[in-house]
């Protein structure tokens, strides 16, 4: 299924593509979704403690490519069908979990990262799945208090799955302080 979303939100002064197609990543576009997530680590530059993660590994090709086959690796297109951001997810203990969403740092701030998460929560629904969850940064302004704007509930230490209790602890091996660290979870179907 594609979705056509028109750009709504925009912010005054800048312009964005007309028109944004989510859909889902196709196997010819591992390297430019590799090219995006480069992008946007870039702003990770303004934050001194995390400016590392703006020259850090990126996700493997072929990870997308295993989630590409999953079904859980979608594309924001722009004007043309050019991909300009992503979310890549995967299905583990009847949860669909975002593993990565990125927009390409010029088309960031038009509301793309919202469409995004609105399709995987749309996908994680249609599959029949509890939750969407995920691992992101606690005090960034568009990581923890951005995904909180759009549902998402901060999980304690005692409310952490295994699965999430691992993801974190992961994390913190490379290099991840998990004081800095959240796990997120927005509820599809109990």
């Amino acid at each position: 299924m594609v979705t056509q979303l028109p750009l709504d939100g925009i912010p005054a002064g800048k312009a964005g593509p007309s028109k944004v197609t989510i859909r889902l990543a196709r196997a010819d576009e591992v390297e430019t979704l590799r090219q995006i997530e480069r992008s946007a680590a870039q702003a990770f530059k303004l934050i001194e403690a995390f400016s590392w993660l703006a020259v850090g590994e990126v996700q493997s090709a072929e990870r997308h490519e295993a989630m590409i086959a999953q079904g859980t690796n979608f594309v924001a297109a722009a004007d043309g069908d050019y991909p300009v951001g992503f979310l890549s997810a995967e299905v583990a203990d009847g949860e669909l979990h975002i593993e990565e969403i990125s927009v390409d740092h010029l088309h960031q701030g038009f509301g793309i990262g919202r469409k995004l998460i609105r399709r995987a929560i749309d996908e994680a629904a249609a599959r029949g799945l509890a939750a969407v969850t995920l691992t992101t940064f606690r005090t960034i302004p568009w990581n923890c208090p951005y995904y909180q704007r759009l549902g998402f509930r901060t999980l304690d230490e005692a409310d952490l799955s295994p699965r999430l209790d691992n993801l974190l602890a992961l994390e913190a091996e490379h290099g991840l302080a998990r004081d800095t660290r959240c796990a997120m979870r927005l509820t599809i179907n109990e």
